[in-house]
């Protein structure tokens, strides 16, 4: 739980009102606080403290909404890192202040997370064919209909909230190189699948481990390769097309991960290749080619990067742009990724340079990033 000393300590002197410098209070229990300082108090609570923070005394309730009524998510806050799996508790990874909170949300066990956004998450239990959404802070579920029996997809995500009528949920998967998808739309009962060939008969896309974007309308996805694949949501003929890259063949063979993330109005992917260091580099899709460019620099952009979900945060923090947060550790401590000083790093600023120390960094391959978007969703679980 975070104490009521960070709280304060993350507020600037000039952040405080200066009546409220300058005014003595004879009563200094937390409980006398002025409201204006409550307010600039919550917002650097973390959202697991926030119920906490309520719970503290009635002063403290009044100054801070219901959980389901809060519009918008303070501006301070930054994606987390949701960690699951079957033989561990669930748990959510703060990389801001670098801490792990437990949490018991019993819907997240012996389950497989397939993406993220607009606040929920898209998982499936059992054979992979039951599928439902849930809101990991809210609790709140929304089951859809089962994908076919006869149908696996290697990947799984959706178009927009569950909430909203125009919500679409999509499958992947490739298929001797064609791409069979997978469609529902909010308020149908059935699926629907089509195959499409591509153009590129001689090369062979194997979908990378990480989810597809959707950007302007058309689905980005990346191969093993980093070759690009692009395709349009609604069931159109031919409209599954294949951009071959050109990497350096040292970088080609070296290439054990690939990412995609949308960023701003920019298409990024980040490739991480074998060898002791585990060299990230960082691309932009240059859409008049169609081909990947490498940066060296991501200004003040954060990159949280998953198989499942990947964020783009123009960071208002100093010191936290131009870095990449993978689901890595070092013992309970969060490791990202400078691309300024081109090693991984620590919050204790241990840099990693030493080939073995970054082979025995834990990487939780499954984890998935979350950024919360509370809404209010009041009475019975909505339906699909």
């Amino acid at each position: 739980m975070m104490s009521e000393a960070i709280l304060v300590s993350t507020l600037s002197s000039s952040e405080i009102p200066q009546e409220l410098r300058d005014e003595k209070k004879e009563d200094d229990s937390w409980s006398s606080l002025p409201e204006e300082l409550l307010s600039l108090m919550l917002s650097r609570v973390y959202f697991s403290d926030y119920p906490r923070f309520r719970a503290t005394c009635v002063s403290w309730q009044r100054a801070s909404p219901p959980l389901e009524l809060t519009p918008h998510y303070p501006k301070y806050q930054s994606p987390c890192l949701l960690l699951h799996g079957l033989r561990r508790a669930i748990e959510f990874f703060n990389p801001m202040y670098n801490i792990t909170y437990k949490t018991d949300i019993s819907e997240l066990s012996h389950i497989t997370v397939y993406s993220f956004n607009h606040g929920w998450l898209l998982m499936g239990s059992g054979d992979g064919h039951h599928t439902f959404f849930l809101d990991p802070f809210t609790k709140v579920k929304i089951e859809i209909p089962n994908i076919p029996s006869n149908i696996t997809f290697s990947r799984i995500c959706f178009t927009s909230s569950p909430t909203s009528l125009d919500c679409m949920v999509i499958g992947f998967t490739i298929i001797l190189g064609d791409l069979r998808v997978g469609i529902i739309k909010r308020g149908e009962e059935k699926w629907t699948i089509e195959d499409f060939r591509s153009s590129q008969i001689w090369l062979r896309f194997h979908l990378s481990d990480c989810n597809p974007i959707l950007h302007n309308g058309w689905y980005y996805c990346l191969d093993t390769a980093g070759n690009l694949g692009v395709r349009k949501p609604e069931s159109v003929r031919d409209s599954w097309h294949i951009y071959p890259q050109r990497l350096p063949w040292k970088l080609r063979d070296t290439l054990r991960q690939c990412f995609i993330v949308e960023s701003n109005e920019d298409i990024l992917s980040v490739f991480v290749y074998c060898g002791g260091d585990r060299r990230v580099c960082v691309y932009k899709l240059d859409f008049s080619k169609m081909v990947w460019e490498r940066i060296e620099d991501l200004g003040n952009r954060t990159l949280y990067i998953s198989n499942t979900t990947s964020f783009s945060i123009n960071s208002t923090i100093r010191g936290m742009g131009n870095k990449i947060f993978f689901p890595k550790f070092n013992g309970k401590d969060g490791v990202f990724y400078s691309l300024a000083s081109k090693r991984y790093h620590t919050y204790d600023d241990d840099a990693y340079e030493n080939p073995r120390e970054i082979k025995e960094l834990k990487e939780f391959v499954w984890a998935t990033w979350v950024l919360p978007e509370f809404a209010l969703v009041s009475g019975e679980d909505p339906k699909w």
